[in-house]
């Protein structure tokens, strides 16, 4: 199967501002240097605890902030090179789904309006038409035709956040990006939206870069994972050779803490704790980046910086202890 979106050696970096307005200027990599691909058809996941970097890759893949440097295609068109009348169009084919099911619709529009928001900012197409795809797509997410007419806060959290998967298909994306979807939704209603993703890719044949820090939901949804820790991508396999065998310390000590109703395999599980706080990210250290939270750290790693490595089966990783 063919890669519909290839990402390489992306970076977004922010100004930093230190000691007033005449101080020094630094920049935060928020995302540095990294590459991976998509397949079409299937779903990569992207984990990380908090201010790993992975909601900014996906903002900068969909165009929502600007890449430093780096290339993003989306079949063979360099997304971070379009401008005008092709960006309008890649607009269409990358959609997103944001982590906020409250804060990211209008509250002032109806759910109609709002499923239909992408169509009359992209398309051309009749009001006939857009009422059709709308009254098809409040089918294919679950709701009713008369809830149409309601206002965001007439509805329940999973049902907006039906609303707006509704919207992201509005246009027939390619890609669809998922930051944290069920993050804000009860433990039931998750299972619920995440059951909905899984059908509607199957029906609809679609490809989704899924963002998470749930290690449970990615399991569910993924077909392969690239685990992200201060902007850089550590580990990057298939779903079923993560899981089960995970190499870099980071990713280890993130499987540990993934709750599990198995017996046996809570009995054997050692939960492993990552002591300390990350890196100050104005002000990296020399080396790995992980190396002063990791037990199994050496010399070698407070001195050098590892490479992201593949093996025969493309599992890839950046840890010196493999080498």
């Amino acid at each position: 199967m063919s890669d519909l979106l290839n990402v390489d050696n992306l970076t977004v970096r922010f100004e930093v501002k230190r000691g007033g307005s005449w101080g020094r200027k630094s920049y935060l990599y928020a995302v540095d240097d990294i590459s991976f691909a998509v397949k079409k058809g299937e779903t990569l996941a992207i984990v990380g605890e908090s201010g790993s970097g992975k909601t900014t890759a996906a903002l900068a893949v969909a165009r929502l902030v600007k890449a430093h440097s780096g290339s993003v295609h989306l079949g063979d068109e360099d997304i971070l090179q379009t401008q005008d009348e092709d960006l309008r169009a890649f607009r269409q084919k990358v959609q997103f789904i944001f982590q906020d099911p409250y804060s990211s619709l209008n509250p002032r529009q109806r759910a109609e309006a709002i499923v239909r928001e992408p169509l009359d900012s992209l398309s051309n197409k009749s009001l006939a038409e857009k009422t059709q795809i709308v009254e098809g797509l409040f089918e294919a997410v679950g709701l009713r035709p008369e809830q149409q007419r309601l206002f965001p806060h007439q509805f329940s959290g999973g049902q907006r956040q039906r609303i707006g998967i509704a919207r992201a298909l509005a246009t027939q994306p390619e890609l669809i990006i998922c930051d944290e979807p069920v993050s804000a939704l009860d433990v039931a209603v998750q299972a619920q939206i995440l059951n909905l993703l899984r059908k509607l890719q199957k029906d609809f044949g679609l490809t989704y870069l899924f963002i998470s820090h749930d290690l449970g939901v990615v399991q569910h949804m993924s077909d392969s994972i690239a685990v992200m820790y201060m902007g850089r991508i550590v580990e990057h396999a298939d779903r079923m050779s993560l899981f089960t065998a995970p190499r870099h310390p980071y990713t280890q000590a993130l499987l540990s803490a993934v709750p599990t109703v198995d017996r046996v395999k809570r009995a054997s599980q050692k939960r492993i704790l990552i002591p300390g706080d990350p890196p100050d990210p104005v002000n990296l250290p020399k080396g790995c980046r992980f190396a002063n939270r990791c037990p199994m750290a050496q010399e070698l790693c407070h001195q050098q910086e590892p490479e992201l490595r593949s093996d025969d089966n493309g599992h890839r990783t950046a840890c010196h202890l493999l080498s």
